[in-house]
């Protein structure tokens, strides 16, 4: 579980996050809902490890992680999370299919199978440069299912992508939290809170 109490995040004189307080639990699917500026990225790199706040309490299975050192929290992040970003992050020289093995480690037969569960089956050789914005946002999100952490992190998985391609991505996101993970993600389309357990809604500050 993952609870934040009075949690402020500021970037410098512009206020993000204000006593922010939010209760993530295995298995229960949470939504972060807003307009682009409301927050929802910081407030997702905070759940990820990614950065820390500057007020309150976070914690990660009843762990403080605020008061762990940089290299513990580095370990915590990578044997606990995965995180997808809006704009995907991968290796522009090797193919969609080595973006997900090498950087993951998982069976070649089981990451062709993701995917292809996420229509990139024929896609599986095409190195970055020659997929699309939304075939390389699948491709990151075949590695973070694929790393096979407790917790996944994605922001606004479903931005760029067709409504069917959508529901596949979603089925395998939620098969996570179904298996009793914690899966928190982001959108701005009210219509995508319909995966989720919990919503909070984000207003611009």
């Amino acid at each position: 579980m993952i609870k934040l109490e009075g949690v402020y995040k500021n970037y410098g004189a512009i206020r993000v996050l204000e006593a922010m307080d939010l209760q993530v639990e295995e298995g229960k699917p949470l939504c972060l809902l807003g307009r682009s500026g409301c927050g929802k990225s910081t407030l997702l790199k905070l759940v990820a490890l990614i950065t820390r706040p500057d007020k309150g309490i976070l914690t990660i299975d009843g762990k403080d992680v605020t008061k762990i050192s940089d290299p513990e929290m580095d370990e915590l992040r990578r044997e606990k999370v995965s995180y997808t970003f809006q704009e995907p992050l991968l290796i522009p020289y090797i193919t969609a299919l080595e973006n997900v093995t090498e950087v993951t480690g998982a069976p070649k037969e089981k990451a062709v199978k993701v995917l292809t569960q996420l229509g990139l089956g024929d896609r599986l050789n095409h190195r970055p440069p020659k997929l699309s914005g939304g075939e390389k946002k699948r491709v990151d999100l075949a590695r973070a299912i694929l790393r096979g952490t407790p917790i996944l992190i994605a922001d606004e998985p479903l931005s760029n992508l067709d409504p069917e391609t959508g529901e596949k991505v979603m089925e395998l996101l939620k098969a996570h939290a179904d298996k009793g993970g914690v899966l928190v993600y982001s959108s701005v389309e009210p219509s995508e809170t319909k995966y989720a357990s919990q919503v909070v809604n984000m207003e611009k500050k």
